[in-house]
């Protein structure tokens, strides 16, 4: 483990596959709030202490996933106020779920579709049958920031959404499954969680977006973003 401090209350550690599998985790685990993989996040942070001297001054800790090329896992640590690791793993828990919930069924759905009319193809909330993640965001500054901190190894099928109501206005990330595999999905989805304020892939939710809510940017939102 290679662990870097980055500012007073944050530190960064690169993580092997090899070492996660010694500590008898793998990477999809970090989407699963089972136990093992909190004790193994703090674990990481107890070595972080006697590494770079990151030492947690008792306030809540999130932490941001992303997997590195070479099988690499990178952890970042920040103490902030309002996130801890229980609640970023289950956002994240949740979303995976909801989406692996929509089993088979949505699967044949999203296979007759593409068979079918593909006047749609690129309209994420119409085609809301298709294997969407939604991630929720305070404003548009921290989606840019999200977009500007991940790079695409491929293209990913994205647009926002723009909600106003009860005198507040919040923005939603919507991005489709679509070809990318388990690992890249994966690796988009848990850099969120630095910026996000919550995750999910329930499409009522979406059909909600579509009908209440304001599409600010249709397709290849987070291409778009990363060229402001």
């Amino acid at each position: 483990m290679k662990f870097k401090r980055i500012n007073v209350d944050t530190v960064r550690c690169i993580v092997s596959e090899t070492e996660l599998n010694e500590n008898g985790l793998q990477m999809d685990d970090f989407l699963q709030n089972d136990g093992k993989t909190e004790e193994f996040l703090r674990k990481i942070v107890s070595l972080a202490e006697e590494e770079v001297g990151f030492k947690v001054q008792g306030g809540p800790l999130s932490v941001q996933v992303a997997v590195l090329p070479e099988h690499l896992l990178a952890l970042t640590f920040s103490e902030r106020p309002d996130n801890n690791i229980l609640n970023i793993l289950q956002n994240l828990k949740s979303a995976v779920d909801s989406l692996s919930g929509l089993g088979k069924k949505n699967e044949e759905d999203a296979e007759e579709a593409e068979q079918g009319d593909t006047k749609d193809r690129d309209t994420l909330v119409e085609g809301f049958n298709k294997r969407l993640y939604i991630l929720g965001f305070k404003s548009m500054d921290q989606i840019i920031d999200y977009a500007c901190s991940i790079v695409l190894e491929e293209p990913v099928v994205s647009s926002v959404y723009r909600l106003q109501e009860h005198g507040t206005t919040s923005y939603f990330l919507l991005i489709e499954r679509n070809g990318l595999g388990d690992k890249e999905i994966c690796r988009v989805i848990s850099a969120s969680v630095e910026f996000m304020d919550d995750a999910s892939a329930n499409i009522h939710k979406a059909a909600y977006l579509a009908e209440h809510g304001t599409c600010v940017i249709q397709k290849d939102a987070l291409e778009i973003l990363q060229k402001l």
